[in-house]
């Protein structure tokens, strides 16, 4: 209720300002008073429309912060002392009832303006000022100049010249608020061109248009002896305040200048390009007249050599454009396909080989095997020493593992703690598995100690006389002998064997146990924050939790399991249905937070899923807008199904975003596909920050790409102040990791996330 009577009153504005312009029109133009009557209500109407100007800049000022509050001071002061100016005119025409001298302390008052104008405009935060790009901009100032000088002089400024003056001072004088008006409109159209919002910019841009048009009528009328008071250009002056004053009043500043315009950009961007047409055809057109003016054939020239080297700038720019973005799609695809701690192969790329060894074994019998390796009780490591110890150890044994495979077979990292190799043609794979446990039994020296690892290991392999399968089974099969091999007692090696198809890594009275409480509603849910960039809470994802036996289960492990007993969509309905219950009781910023939901690749093709979960919104009343579901990088999104579930509940407002970002198959083509609205960087680009410069570049680019496409960067699994520090200075969005909150079960109080005080 209070946005609608704001948003109602925020409309009123201008249709108040437009019927006190219109008013003072009509009064202007039917002249009902005398003359003297009317002389002064017209110094008055002037006088107040500077200081209501000067007012609402002067409010919008207190209401705002750092560089946007001095520009607002700035507008203010360049309102208020137009508005002296004018009751010293007022006093000459009114109180002492004869002409004012010009020039005249007025006159001092009037061209204080263009001067605080032009600071307040240099000083309000615009890309226009930024570092990069200075040249380009100072290029366009000089078109759009020369081009509104040329302009002024065909119509205004060139006459004042040659009527002459009194004096010297009188024809500096009314030279100067032309050129003062020109150099702050020329100014003022390079911020609004390079402005992401301009609601305030266009407000006040078209105010110092109306400035300069009034002034230079103002002083052709004066060099011909034709302006009296009264006149309808003092409309112009009393619009131009009423604009600057709307602005400041229209205006939000910070949180206005966060959304880009993109409707309109290429519009706003030719404009320069369209002034110094117009600017250049003036001078064309008294040419062929013979009427052409030494002074705008030189500007136009001037104007001619600018335009031209800000096109060879473009070309240039264009050019490297093209070199760093062919740069970053090769570090992207290399990303996507190899893991960025140890450089190894990652498990798309993994799969994709998988596949590609297959079909050559289908056409040409050709032997292949893939080896299994995952380490046992790595968790330790990371609980005791630390995460940092951890990653440098999987450093360490990736170079072990590479150095024992042969050149031509593919090593990786699937994950975690979990390694393979693709071995192709006749290699003895059972020989390279003993060679990677050999390589294990050598200790590793980190952290100022000797660290033992030992692991599990398992063999599928495809000889020439097996029958075809496909990528999936093989994996299966290497990843049920690697379990073979944990439970024969670690640091071994077990082979795939039919025996071990009806064996199940599972247990199955765990899955009973995990189905019947799904149904049940028995998964608890915790919510983790995910804060802004500023500090503030933007929202919370919902993470499933279930206990077996009075211990924890890893939600990775019961949510597979519940996939495999055919009850995930079960619970992913249970947990949503759980957090949406109780979102709007949770801590947050400004805004209503916001509530980021996993659903299962298996459950995605259900068409009834996007009712489902649109049914339970309106069930609580909440904004669509306010749920973000999580899709993995998969093939499987491919499916028909899938897109259609997606295409409804974005239809319908729910925010997509792509989780895990850089882990899956083909991240590039997933974004291009998906267009999500979010993208949150798995871990693995997180924990690479302090150690690698080119993972922060690779940062950087993934935030670039992200953002083109009009994607939010949430970057997940901080743990640590220097990546939190790293994260935010490359331009993520938001942030969420154990450094700011953990997850935790409702009810949530502000004070569990009182942690993140400490890191803003």
């Amino acid at each position: 209720m209070n946005h609608v009577l704001i948003t109602g009153r925020r409309a009123a504005v201008p249709a108040l300002v437009a019927v006190i312009v219109a008013v003072f029109a009509v009064v202007l133009e039917t002249k009902p008073v005398s003359a003297f009557d009317l002389r002064a209500i017209d110094d008055v109407a002037q006088g107040a429309a500077a200081f209501a100007g000067a007012a609402a800049t002067a409010w919008r000022a207190h209401r705002t912060a750092g560089r946007y509050r001095t520009s607002w001071a700035l507008f203010a002061a360049a309102t208020g002392s137009w508005g002296a100016g004018q009751v010293i005119w007022t006093y000459y025409e009114v109180a002492a009832r004869r002409p004012a001298p010009f020039p005249s302390l007025a006159d001092a008052g009037y061209l204080l303006f263009p001067v605080f104008a032009l600071a307040a405009l240099l000083v309000r935060p615009s890309a226009a000022f930024d570092g990069r790009g200075r040249l380009r901009v100072l290029l366009d100032g000089l078109m759009v100049a020369g081009a509104l000088f040329n302009l002024s002089w065909a119509t205004t400024l060139g006459e004042v010249y040659h009527q002459g003056a009194d004096s010297v001072g009188s024809l500096v004088v009314g030279m100067a608020y032309p050129v003062e008006d020109l150099v702050v409109l020329a100014v003022a159209v390079m911020v609004l061109v390079h402005a992401r919002a301009r609601t305030g910019l266009l407000l006040i841009t078209a105010g110092i248009v109306g400035m300069g048009i009034a002034d230079s009528a103002f002083i052709y009328l004066t060099a011909t002896d034709a302006y009296t008071t009264g006149s309808p250009v003092d409309i112009a002056w009393v619009a131009a305040f009423l604009l600057i004053g709307l602005a400041a009043a229209l205006d939000t500043g910070p949180v206005e200048a966060q959304t880009e315009s993109r409707t309109s950009s290429s519009i706003y961007l030719g404009l320069p390009y369209v002034l110094v047409t117009l600017g250049i055809s003036v001078v064309v057109g008294g040419a062929l007249g013979g009427a052409a003016d030494p002074v705008t054939v030189v500007v136009a020239a001037i104007d001619l050599a600018a335009l031209l080297s800000r096109q060879y700038l473009l070309v240039l720019d264009n050019r490297q454009l093209f070199v760093r973005s062919q740069a970053q799609q090769s570090q992207l695809l290399y990303r996507a396909f190899h893991d960025p701690l140890t450089g190894l192969a990652n498990r798309a790329l993994f799969t994709d080989r998988v596949g590609h060894a297959l079909n050559l074994h289908r056409r040409t019998l050709r032997p292949l095997a893939v080896v299994f390796c995952d380490l046992d009780d790595f968790k330790a490591v990371n609980d005791t020493l630390g995460h940092d110890v951890g990653d440098a150890l999987l450093e360490a044994l990736a170079d072990r593992f590479r150095a024992t495979a042969r050149a031509g077979d593919t090593v990786a990292r699937l994950g975690g703690d979990e390694f393979g190799v693709l071995i192709e043609d006749d290699g003895e794979a059972m020989a390279l598995a003993h060679r990677m446990l050999a390589a294990l039994a050598e200790p590793i020296m980190l952290a100022d100690r000797q660290l033992r690892v030992h692991a599990s290991i398992g063999v599928a392999t495809v000889s020439s006389n097996d029958p075809p399968i496909d990528g999936q089974e093989l994996l299966k099969r290497a990843d049920l002998a690697m379990y073979a091999a944990k439970r024969s007692g670690k640091f071994t090696v077990a082979a795939y064997t039919p025996a071990l198809r009806d064996l199940h890594i599972d247990n199955l009275d765990m899955r009973l146990a995990l189905a019947a409480d799904v149904v049940d509603g028995a998964i608890r849910v915790a919510l983790q924050p995910i804060l802004l960039a500023d500090g503030s809470v933007w929202g919370y994802e919902a993470l499933a939790r279930w206990d077996y036996e009075g211990s924890p289960v890893p939600a990775e492990s019961f949510v597979a399991m519940a996939d495999r007993a055919g009850v995930l969509s079960t619970l992913d309905m249970g947990v949503i249905r759980k957090a949406v219950a109780v979102v709007d009781s949770l801590p947050s910023g400004d805004e209503p937070a916001v509530l980021t939901v996993n659903i299962g690749l298996s459950h995605l093709p259900d068409e009834r899923l996007a009712p489902a979960l649109l049914s339970l919104l309106d069930d609580h009343r909440i904004d669509p807008r306010r749920l973000v579901v999580e899709i993995p990088e998969d093939r499987s999104i491919e499916d028909p199904a899938v897109v259609l579930t997606l295409a409804r509940l974005r239809a319908a407002g729910v925010q997509l975003a792509l989780d895990d970002f850089g882990v899956g198959y083909s991240s590039l083509s997933r974004m291009g596909q998906l267009r999500p609205d979010l993208v949150k960087l798995d871990r693995s680009f997180v924990t690479a920050l302090e150690s690698s410069p080119e993972a922060r570049d690779m940062l950087a680019a993934v935030i670039d790409l992200s953002h083109r496409i009009g994607a939010r960067v949430i970057a997940e699994g901080v743990e640590t102040e220097a990546q939190l520090v790293i994260a935010r200075g490359a331009g993520c969005d938001a942030i969420q990791g154990f450094l700011l909150g953990l997850p935790a079960e409702p009810p949530l109080a502000d004070a569990s996330l009182s942690t993140r005080g400490d890191h803003y």
